[in-house]
C-alpha cells in the first residue's frame, strides 16, 4: 500500500521520516518531513512533595515536576488532591505552577495531600504526605 503505521513510538517526540520506492534496487529517498507524536499522560509523579501549615485553616504545598523523560508532553498544570484523614472527604485543586496554598480547611485536622501533573491527560499521583493545620 501507499501508507503504513509505525507503532511503539515515544509520546511527544519528533521523528524525521523519509520514504523510498524499492523494486530490484532501492530508490531515491524523499525529502525528510518531521512528524511529532501526540502528547500523553506523564508516566511519573511530581517529585519532592513538601508542605506545611500556613495558618490554622490553610496549608502550603510545593513540589518538583516529573523527570523530563517522563513528562510525555508539555506540563499544563497539576491536580492536587487533599483528603481529610478523619472523614475521608477529598477535594481537588489545580495549580499551573509548582506550589499552591489550600485555604478554608478545618483547624487541627490532618490532611493527606497528593499531586499529579497533567499534559492533555492526568498522570501518576505522587506518594501522599500528611500535613496538620
Amino acid at each position: 500500500g501507499l501508507q503504513t503505521t509505525i507503532n511503539r513510538l515515544h509520546p511527544y517526540y519528533t521523528y524525521e521520516c523519509r520514504v523510498a520506492a524499492h523494486t530490484t534496487r532501492e530508490g531515491v529517498l524523499s525529502r525528510p518531513i518531521n512528524i511529532t507524536t501526540d502528547q500523553d499522560a506523564p508516566s511519573a509523579a511530581p517529585e519532592n512533595i513538601r508542605g506545611h501549615a500556613s495558618g490554622s485553616t490553610s496549608i502550603y504545598l510545593y513540589w518538583s515536576p516529573p523527570p523530563l523523560q517522563h513528562r510525555n508532553g508539555i506540563i499544563s498544570g497539576y491536580y492536587i488532591y487533599v483528603t481529610e484523614v478523619i472523614t475521608g472527604t477529598e477535594t481537588e485543586h489545580t495549580s499551573t505552577g509548582l506550589q499552591t496554598t489550600i485555604n478554608r480547611l478545618h483547624p487541627y485536622y490532618t490532611y493527606e495531600c497528593r499531586v499529579a501533573a497533567y499534559t492533555t491527560r492526568e498522570g501518576v499521583l505522587s506518594q501522599p504526605i500528611n500535613i496538620t493545620t
